[in-house]
This record gives C-alpha cells, structure tokens and sequence, in this order.
C-alpha cells in the first residue's frame, strides 16, 4: 500500500510550532510495513486543504491527516473531508456522549463550541482520543482510506499506535514489518564514514543502509524488511557486521537514545572513576550535558573567564587548571576545553596519565560548543576503549 501524510496547521508553515508528528509518524508507520511515500503541509485554509487531499487520494492508498479537529472555527479539516467525498456531515450521538465523558473526567465544563467535534462525515468509523476531546475519524470511500487525527502530539501518538495502525494493517492485509537501527559515529564527518562505507551503501537492497549527519554525530541507518521484527534484526545484524568492520572502534554506540556523554559515563563507572569539568567558556556545553544526566561519576564543573590565551599559554592553562580540578573535586579525573583565537585543547587526566588535543574549533556558537562537547567526549571514549589512533 501507498501511504501519504497531510499535516494541517498555519502555524506549521509560519515555523511557530516544529512540526515533530510527521517524523515519529513516519518512523512508527515504517517500523510496521507501511511505506511513508509523501508528506504535504498545508495551512488553515479549506481551499488549499481539500485541494491537497485530493492530489493526495489520486496518488495514495491511505492519507493520514494531522490537526484542524479542535472546536474552533479555523479547525475545518471534517468540514473538508466531507465536502471533498460528497459526504455530509452529520451530528453522533456517540461523539457527543464520548465528549461528555471526557470532560467528566477532565472535571471541566463543555463549551458550546466543542459540539462541533461530535460532528462527522457520513459514515465516518470515529477512533477514541483518552487524552483529549478531539476524536480521530475513519473514512473509507471509493478513492481511499482518510484517517484523521488530531495534531497534539501526546493525543496523536497513542491514538496511531493502538487505534490506526492495527486498523491499517487489517484493512490492507499488511503482514511485514520494516525495521531500522542506528549506529552513531562521533568525530567524524559524514564524507569520511561515506568513503569507508560508500559500497554497502550503494549496493544495499535489504538492508538498506543510508547517513543523516548532524552536529552530534554522523547517523549510519541500517533498514531491513521481513515477515517479522526477528528475522529483521537477523539482517540488521549482518550488515551492522560489515560496518562496525570498515569502523572499527569508531561507532560510539548503537540506538537513537545513546549519547556520547551516556558512553563516557559508563566507561566511567566501570572504572569507578569520577570526573570534574572545566575549562574557558568552550566548555560550557560540556558540562551542562555532563551535568544533565546527573551522574554520580560527574564531580563538578568549573568555567573561567576567556583570556583569547594563545598556544602555549592553552597549554599551561589546562595542564594547571587540569590538575587543580581533581584538587578541588576530589575527582579522579578532569577533563578540560580551552579555547583561543584559532583553535582550542583538550586536556584529559587520569590518576595514571594525563594526555591532550588540538581541536580546530574555537567558537562560542551553540554548533561549536556542540561541536567542541562532542570531540571532548568522544576523545575520551576512544582514549578509554583504546582506540587506535585516538587522534580525530
């Protein structure tokens, strides 16, 4: 089956709201067979939304939409659905009963306004919303399969994975799944792991494998269709083989949730070593991340004021400042970013050796601190797992 996704909303074309629905959709909708071919936002406009919706239906098996069911006048995506199928709508005696439970249970009153959401094209099949008032709808017509939703994401991602995938999956005798993992690379950039994996990517089939490059890390996404989520990750497996083989040492972790600083930590605690932050500035992304994940292996952190240091005066600053924070934190370790004019140090010690590198990113942006947080990390990641060379 061929599915497109139609995300209504003025907001979403004017960036006031990210529009994060269509990229978990998406992944959710693909994790169980359903193939994503197409994604089209559009704004408040009933006009331009039905015009949508039917470039949509010509092209697609199923449309599933997001927004515009709310109680407001500018919610009008029902209203499009029925004029665009010839389908009126009608007033349900089940929405409305449904709606007057919800808010029971909110303990709210109901305003006037929000009878338009027991309002459905004819024959609609409507989908229960336990976290809002906004009931999802079915529609099933001779041009195709509309399922509607409503746009707020904690009422749209249960509503999808419990309520409209089953039914998809049903109505189209999808038996498959397709099934991805995500291996992430630190201090590399994404033409450097392209050049060692450039062939598995060109001559994938099933598994495919693809790169998405971020500040953060290079993503190397291995996707695999089969009968069922096993025999998936039997080919994830192979393929991640061969890759981890043309890396070796170099992938930092695999799954979305991992992060460098989350690998450090543990490397850490295997060590039962605690670690102290610090440096100019250039490291202040270091530490909040450090400081985020609230880690007993984290010490403390300490920022001084930029001086634009120069090369050997880097060096100094680190080496001093390096040990007098395992002073001051009665911490086994410290690790430090010093920044100057052109490019920044990286200083590490640990109670049998102290070691440092140069880093050609000296900014205070948030890509560079980002930048400068993550080759810190990944240093020391690659200096404690023994990763040869350490150098990035």
């Amino acid at each position: 089956m061929k599915c497109e996704l139609l995300m209504i909303g003025t907001e979403l074309l004017l960036g006031q709201i990210i529009d994060t629905n269509a990229a978990w959709a998406a992944r959710v909708l693909a994790e169980n067979g359903i193939d994503v071919y197409q994604k089209t936002t559009v704004g408040d406009n009933p006009q331009r939304i039905r015009a949508a919706l039917a470039a949509a239906l010509d092209r697609a098996d199923a449309v599933i939409t997001s927004g515009g069911l709310g109680p407001t006048e500018d919610d009008v995506t029902r209203d499009c659905i029925a004029e665009l199928l010839g389908r009126p709508l009608e007033f349900r005696e089940d929405l409305m009963r449904m709606l007057e439970a919800r808010f029971k249970k909110l303990g709210a009153k109901m305003s006037e306004n929000n009878r338009r959401q027991a309002f459905a094209p004819r024959g609609a099949v409507a989908i229960e919303n336990p976290n809002g008032t906004a009931p999802g709808l079915i529609v099933e017509d001779g041009r195709g399969v509309v399922v509607s939703m409503p746009g707020v994401p904690h009422e749209l991602q249960p509503m999808l994975t419990d309520s409209v995938i089953p039914y998809l999956r049903k109505k189209f005798g999808l038996a498959g799944v397709i099934h991805s993992r995500v291996l992430k690379v630190c201090g590399m950039g994404e033409s450097r792991v392209d050049a060692a994996i450039s062939d598995l990517i060109l001559e994938s089939a099933n598994p495919t494998v693809g790169l998405l490059a971020s500040p953060d890390a290079v993503r190397i996404r291995i996707t695999a269709k089969a009968d069922s989520v096993e025999a998936a990750e039997k080919l994830l497996d192979a393929t991640e083989v061969k890759v981890q083989e043309r890396l070796p040492g170099l992938v930092m972790g695999v799954g979305e949730q991992v992060t460098i600083e989350g690998v450090v930590d543990t490397l850490l605690r295997k060590k039962g070593w605690t670690l102290a932050v610090g440096g100019t500035p250039h490291a202040a992304e270091l530490a909040r991340r450090l400081a985020v994940i609230n880690s007993p292996t984290f010490a403390g952190s300490i920022l001084y004021k930029d001086a634009q240091l120069d090369r050997l005066s880097l060096k100094a600053f680190t080496e001093n400042i390096g040990q007098g924070l395992r002073q001051s934190y009665d911490a086994d370790c410290s690790l430090m970013i010093a920044g100057g004019k052109r490019k920044s140090i990286v200083y590490f010690a640990t109670p049998g050796e102290t070691v440092s590198w140069d880093v050609s990113i000296a900014g205070f942006d948030a890509r560079s601190q980002t930048r400068l947080a993550v080759l810190a990390l990944e240093y020391v990641r690659r200096h404690l797992t023994g990763v040869t060379p350490p150098n990035l």
